[in-house]
């Protein structure tokens, strides 16, 4: 089995993390991350100590990706961050 190819090498200039809108709203804060000028994640924090939820464009297709197994057809899926190991 042949070993895969090395990344490509960067361009000077090349931005190396996301860039991060963050919205104040009444009842949650929500923080889009893009690279690229794509967007990638949304994190959304509701306010009074709630955990924060995500939603994530899985597939690269600029859409956040949703679910359509809900009855209701619900648009997105919320994804929270259950256990974190450092």
């Amino acid at each position: 089995v042949d070993a895969p190819p090395p990344p490509a090498v960067m361009q000077s200039g090349e931005v190396l993390e996301p860039e991060v809108t963050i919205r104040e709203a009444e009842t949650e804060t929500v923080y889009e991350y893009r690279v690229a000028g794509k967007l990638v994640m949304v994190k959304v924090q509701p306010k009074g100590g709630l955990p924060p939820y995500y939603f994530y464009d899985q597939n690269g297709d600029g859409e956040l990706d949703h679910s359509n197994v809900h009855p209701r057809n619900s648009p997105r899926v919320n994804q929270w961050v259950l256990f974190r190991w450092w």
